[in-house]
């Protein structure tokens, strides 16, 4: 499993960034592929439905952990997830 150095969150093997399915639903929602979120909360020890609870923090750790993976392994940038970046979300 793959493992960001200052996060330490570990991601699904054979999964890649787009099977997060990360979309815009609304102006300033997001919308991603939830049960992915479960199995990255199983692997890492988190309580999926405390994160539910203020889902914000992780969901931002995900994005970020695994946005910055797919483009260090040579992955398209996401046009989304550029444009969060530029928005000023921490995603850099």
């Amino acid at each position: 499993m793959q493992t960001d150095s200052v996060l330490t969150l570990k991601l699904p093997e054979g999964y890649s960034f787009s099977d997060l399915k990360v979309r815009r639903c609304d102006d300033d929602a997001i919308d991603l592929d939830m049960d992915l979120v479960k199995l990255i909360c199983n692997i890492n020890g988190l309580n999926f439905d405390k994160v539910l609870q203020n889902p914000g923090p992780v969901i931002t750790s995900i994005l970020t952990v695994w946005y910055k993976s797919h483009l260090a392994e040579g992955g398209a940038p996401d046009d989304l997830m550029e444009e969060l970046k530029s928005q000023g979300q921490r995603l850099n």
